[in-house]
């Protein structure tokens, strides 16, 4: 019996309801200019003909396409990857959402990278955004055009911090402080798909995905910053995002859907918390320096509590009691009075330091 080849890298696609959209990703992998990878989409429960869709590529990919089934929606891409991980056959691992491409020489580019360096992480410091990052209806023609999708001139690249360029790969420093401290200054995304992985360091590292409703990507990432040996950031530029108008990360509720809105974001900002405390207490580094200890947690807590945005946009519908009242039901009943107390207290400090910008502005105006 012939040895099954293992391939260079395995994609791993997280799939729920895509069937709108699936099809342009997975022909941007058709048209890699290196062919040495396995696709393993993780269908999370899809309502619609996802599946179906998934498999009727099977014919051009060959036995390099592999379909596993979820069968309830588990809510968070999260253990979709988690699976992908634990089945992919790849040196290296990719993840690409199932509303996202890449670009042709994207897996040759990273791998190459990953090969030469000898890397455990390869992470890009940019990525290409269709329709400069406004909100885009999956039932507008263009977003499933290939030639719309994959022409250059329709890119815009974005970067994280823009201050910082370079214009070849370089290591992370081997200090974890430095480490530390280019992490909470997002010197790399915490999104998961601007890196390639090598699994045996995520296996034997047991990093994973937890089961978050929302960022989960930032604990992987964390665990990669700290554990990784070789952690190479490179210029390339090999993902493009589709942003679209229903996406989970672009949600817009209604006054009638706050609840579970909060509970989406609270829920996830609490138990985020929870994991990377979990995993700090495992690190001499963080029981030796409580300083950068608090630094990781306040940057989450910041990043996390941005959709605060939408509350003051609809602050007016809301009452402090009611906020009050959906955020002491994520809570345990001995610490909710006090968590929703800080949060309010949080919340009008946010207002006021918005009140004040905006009279700064008005003065500077005038002053003009």
């Amino acid at each position: 019996m012939a040895t099954k080849t293992i391939p260079l890298v395995s994609v791993i696609i997280p799939m729920f309801n895509a069937a709108k959209f699936i099809s342009q990703g997975l022909e941007s992998l058709l048209n890699q200019t290196m062919q040495d990878f396995e696709i393993v989409v993780v269908d999370d429960g899809s309502k619609d003909n996802s599946v179906e869709v998934v498999e009727s590529f099977k014919e051009k990919f060959g036995e390099k396409l592999y379909v596993i089934k979820f069968p309830q929606n588990t809510g968070t891409p999260g253990l979709p990857r988690n699976a992908g991980i634990q089945f992919a056959h790849g040196k290296y691992i990719a993840f690409l959402d199932s509303d996202d491409l890449y670009t042709e020489t994207a897996l040759e580019e990273l791998s190459t990278l990953a090969e030469n360096y000898q890397a455990e992480v390869v992470h890009t410091l940019s990525r290409f955004s269709l329709w400069k990052d406004v909100n885009q209806s999956v039932d507008d023609p263009k977003f499933t055009d290939m030639n719309y999708l994959m022409n250059p001139a329709n890119w815009t690249r974005m970067r994280e911090r823009k201050d910082l360029q370079i214009t070849e790969p370089i290591f992370l420093s081997e200090e974890m402080t430095d480490r530390i401290k280019g992490f909470v200054q997002e010197d790399t995304f915490w999104s998961a798909q601007f890196s390639i992985y090598r699994r045996d360091f995520l296996i034997d590292n047991q990093i994973f995905f937890p089961p978050l409703l929302t960022s989960e990507d930032a604990s992987f990432t964390f665990s990669c910053t700290c554990l990784a040996k070789k952690f190479l950031i490179v210029p390339n530029t090999t993902y493009i995002r589709r942003a679209r108008l229903d996406s989970v990360s672009n949600e817009n509720p209604s006054a009638d859907e706050l609840k579970t809105y909060f509970h989406k974001k609270i829920s996830a900002l609490k138990d985020g918390l929870k994991i990377l405390e979990d995993k700090m207490d495992k690190m001499d580094f963080f029981k030796e320096n409580p300083d950068y200890r608090y630094m990781v947690l306040d940057f989450f807590r910041k990043k996390h509590l941005a959709f605060s945005r939408y509350l003051r946009l609809n602050y007016g519908k809301f009452s402090m009691q009611q906020i009050g009242e959906f955020v002491k039901r994520e809570f345990q009943p001995e610490d909710a009075d006090f968590a929703a107390f800080l949060f309010n207290k949080m919340y009008l400090q946010t207002l006021r330091i918005n009140e004040l910008k905006k009279r700064i502005g008005e003065l500077e105006n005038e002053g003009a």
